[in-house]
């Protein structure tokens, strides 16, 4: 019978990633209407109001997704370190 082994530490990394992830999407979207000025033009105004928009409803899914997976990664490790008989 083989032992299953767990890196923590690379765990603990993905869990990491994810948050950086997260923090970088929400703070993506901040100054996305202050560059409408800068475009001119009243099509390409609408184009990327559309783009924008989009963007963030599919932002706020993937934000979403990353913090599931995030909180995964954590439970995981708690489960793995309670089955070691080690407390978090």
């Amino acid at each position: 019978m083989s032992d299953l082994r767990v890196s923590y530490d690379e765990l603990l990394e993905i869990k990491k990633n994810f948050a950086r992830l997260n923090r970088e999407f929400k703070s993506c979207g901040a100054n996305q209407d202050a560059m409408a000025d800068a475009y001119g033009n009243d099509n390409i105004i609408s184009a990327m109001q559309e783009f924008v928009d989009n963007w963030d409803d599919h932002r706020k899914e993937l934000m979403q997704q990353m913090e599931d997976a995030e909180k995964r990664v954590k439970d995981t490790i708690k489960k793995f370190k309670e089955a070691d008989g080690e407390k978090e």
